[in-house]
């Protein structure tokens, strides 16, 4: 029973990771991870008709939420909050589009298949694993004995429900991915391409140099007749371009006060005697075990602060990116390796004349440093490292293999205090100075506590957005924004379902701008560190670029495709006078004319001194050997083509890889449908997404 008792209390989680096996499933086996009324109403949203009301949502948000928190020991911040948002919605279409063909298919899971499954020789295995000893056996008799205990009837059907959901899943995957196939042939050719090699020459006709593009003549009808036949080249999607305000929602300095106020309370606490791991317990969002921290391990800020510690010291409060953190020193050990910390002087020696002035001027830096003069100063005046002028040459604390070797040896050899050069790498000349040793490690308890912005903050940058909506609204977007001293800013052109320029990922924003027109302005909607109101201000819609507008940008290929055609009968007499057996060096005569070999390489890959030439790639693949063989057209001109040499296909290694390569290549196959059936579902589903008006 104390197996059931544990499965009881971890049901939620149990289902979730059904639900997210499933979703794996969808995302490894199938090939992909497919993400993609009013307030009085708690209908969160409405997929093909089916109702998804606020609390089921929330539910299932607090569930990811909890199973977020036990994984990562910490509570979700805002942030986390939102990305599980839109996970669970995801998964909820996703799920929702997947029931519907489910049953379009008439495919279904009867009682009898799921009890054969449960009760077979091979149980489904997050069972399995629930019954598995110490020792790593399957406790059959444990797991009959819970299946027949009738004190578990709750328990079961709840798995119950949960099995029958995978297996439609599994079901519904063999139904979409019925009719794909990989062939022999298909296979042979994949490893052609990969594994056959061939070394050719050949001798390219450039048209560029038989024709200037003065001497081509372009008529209108010229260009009317590519853009026809290139209109797919110029399809252009359906793209929006915004202005905006964002309204910070970042942490205050109210917020950062409370902050420091409550992490200095801990310190005091702390040095008063009170037990750290306890305040740890208490206090901390995460609470990490005691861990031993060698130097370059840790932030600066940390580090200088440990480190300069004693052992059972308490240090703190100390600032870094991730908060405000207290720690105490608890242990302290000898380590393999030793650290040194250090500063520099970096002089350009780019040049011989530059290395010698360079090799001077570090002599007298040198001397000034052993004079006494700081070192940090003049780094700042003379060294041409970047961020130099702030930093004084500072580079913390480094151990073996850090630095180059020439700097390392240099460094890693002096003493405290001294000063070391000139040292003469592949950036320069530099100065050094040595400004501490150590092979220290220590052991550290740390709490942390987060510097992020408050209820209080957050809310009033939303409602301060809310308010420069509504008077924008009223009057003028851009002169409202310019009375209150707001920077406006615009975006690029972007697609739908894409991210918004300088806004982020958020679909609210997304959703306006592709549901609304120009000079539209929204209500406030989250984007990255903050809220922000967006005008809409051009509105392309999907279709094929005008002529036109991509006139010009026609005229290179016409006259690419005409010099090509020009320079063709020069190409096959060329060919006509050489034959079959002729020497393609004899070529050479015309200066026009290049003449290479390129080595050996992949037949399917990429070809030495050519490139990624289609056209040439497959004469080499399947051409005779020894022959020089017809013209080709290729991207940028022609080539006549000789085999040297091509190694023959090992059978014996390909039916070896039989087997991986049709793995393989089903996998890209069932990407590919997959990709196009779900969204194809997605494109014509009906699905109404209200989580604005809730969340924001």
């Amino acid at each position: 029973m104390a197996i059931m008792t544990r499965m009881r209390d971890n049901m939620p989680v149990i289902l979730i990771g059904l639900v997210i096996i499933f979703i794996i499933t969808i995302v490894f086996e199938w090939g992909m991870d497919y993400l993609g009324m009013s307030r009085t109403s708690d209908t969160i949203g409405v997929i093909e008709g089916k109702k998804i009301s606020y609390q089921e949502f929330s539910e299932l948000v607090r569930q990811q939420a909890e199973q977020y928190k036990q994984q990562s020991k910490q509570e979700p911040d805002e942030n986390t909050f939102r990305q599980i948002r839109e996970q669970v919605w995801n998964n909820l279409v996703t799920q929702a589009l997947l029931d519907i063909e489910t049953k379009r298919a008439g495919i279904t899971v009867t009682d009898q298949e799921v009890i054969d499954w449960v009760r077979g020789e091979n149980p489904p295995q997050f069972l399995v694993q629930q019954f598995t000893d110490s020792t790593g056996q399957f406790r059959r008799d444990a797991y009959e004995g819970a299946l027949n205990d009738p004190r578990n009837k709750e328990i079961w059907v709840q798995v119950e429900q949960a099995l029958r959901q995978q297996r439609l899943a599994e079901k519904m995957q063999s139904y979409v991915f019925s009719s794909i196939r990989v062939s022999y042939g298909e296979m042979l050719d994949r490893f052609v391409d990969q594994n056959v090699k061939a070394n050719i020459q050949y001798a390219f006709f450039d048209p560029n140099k038989y024709f200037s593009d003065e001497n081509v003549t372009v008529t209108d009808d010229d260009l009317r007749k590519e853009y026809n036949e290139s209109a797919e080249d110029f399809k252009m999607p359906a793209t929006r371009k915004l202005k905006y305000v964002l309204f910070s929602d970042q942490p205050s300095g109210k917020d950062s006060q409370d902050v420091y106020n409550e992490i200095t309370s801990i310190l005091t606490q702390a040095t008063s005697g009170i037990d750290f791991l306890e305040l740890q317990q208490n206090y901390s969002e995460t609470s990490p075990q005691p861990a031993f921290f060698k130097h370059g391990e840790l932030t600066r800020e940390k580090e200088d602060a440990i480190f300069s510690a004693k052992t059972g010291s308490v240090v703190g409060p100390v600032l870094d990116y991730e908060g405000y953190h207290v720690f105490k020193v608890l242990e302290e050990k000898k380590g393999n390796d030793t650290y040194v910390k250090a500063r520099h002087i970096l002089l350009n020696a780019a040049t011989p004349e530059q290395e010698a002035a360079a090799k001077k001027l570090a002599g007298e830096l040198i001397a000034r440093a052993r004079n006494g003069e700081d070192f940090a100063s003049l780094a700042r005046r003379y060294s041409t490292e970047p961020g130099a002028s702030s930093s004084g040459g500072d580079l913390g604390w480094f151990g073996k293999g850090r630095m180059v070797k020439e700097f390392e040896t240099a460094a890693m050899s002096g003493r405290p205090g001294q000063v070391v050069g000139p040292v003469k790498t592949q950036f320069g000349i530099h100065v050094i100075k040595v400004e501490g040793r150590d092979s220290r490690e220590l052991k550290v308890a740390t709490i942390t506590i987060p510097l992020k912005a408050s209820t209080r903050s957050r809310d009033e940058a939303f409602q301060r957005a809310q308010d420069f909506a509504y008077v924008a609204k009223k009057g003028n977007f851009e002169n409202e924004a310019q009375s209150l001293g707001l920077h406006v800013q615009e975006t690029p052109d972007f697609q739908k379902g894409t991210m918004v320029p300088g806004l982020g990922f958020f679909e609210s924003v997304n959703k306006f701008a592709f549901k609304n027109d120009v000079g539209d302005i929204s209500d406030a909607y989250q984007a990255n560190n903050g809220y922000a109101i967006v005008k809409i201000v051009d509105v392309k819609k999907e279709g094929v670029r005008p002529f036109d507008e991509v006139k010009e940008s026609l005229k290179p290929r016409v006259i690419r495709k005409k010099k090509i055609e020009q320079i063709k009968p020069t190409v096959l007499e060329k060919y006509s006078s050489l034959g079959e057996q002729g020497d393609i060096n004899a070529l050479t005569a015309d200066p026009n004319v290049s003449v290479q070999t390129t080595g050996e390489f992949s037949v399917g890959g990429f070809i030495p001194t050519i490139g990624r030439e289609y056209a040439v790639a497959g004469v080499a693949k399947t051409g005779e050997i020894g022959k020089v063989l017809p013209p080709v057209e290729g991207q940028r001109g022609y080539y006549i083509v000789k085999i040297l040499d091509r190694s023959t296909v090992d059978t014996a290694a390909f039916n070896l890889q039989k087997s991986m390569l049709s793995t393989q290549m089903l996998q890209e196959k069932k990407q590919r449908v997959l990709t196009q059936w779900l969204e194809k579902l997605k494109e014509s589903a009906d699905i109404e997404d209200n989580r604005e008006l809730f969340f924001r």
